[in-house]
């Protein structure tokens, strides 16, 4: 990975995190879909995308969070 100025380290982070939070729940609502059509499997799967999307998310709001604590020592 390139090295780039922290602040936008963190802007990255936040961003990814963004994007996986708004794909979790793309598939949690799409897992919802195919469960009220009886679709069982189709329904599992995009649950089990969503949960992916989550922890993924969560993964990179913490490194944003190391990131600006990192930062913040750093002033």
């Amino acid at each position: 990975m390139e090295l780039m100025p922290i602040n936008e380290q963190i802007i990255r982070y936040r961003r990814l995190a963004i994007e996986y939070f708004q794909k979790a729940a793309w598939n949690q609502m799409l897992a919802l879909e195919n469960y009220r059509e009886n679709n069982l499997l189709a329904a599992e799967r995009f649950a089990q995308l969503s949960f992916e999307d989550q922890m993924l998310a969560t993964e990179y709001a913490e490194l944003a969070d190391a990131e600006a604590e990192l930062y913040s020592e750093l002033d």
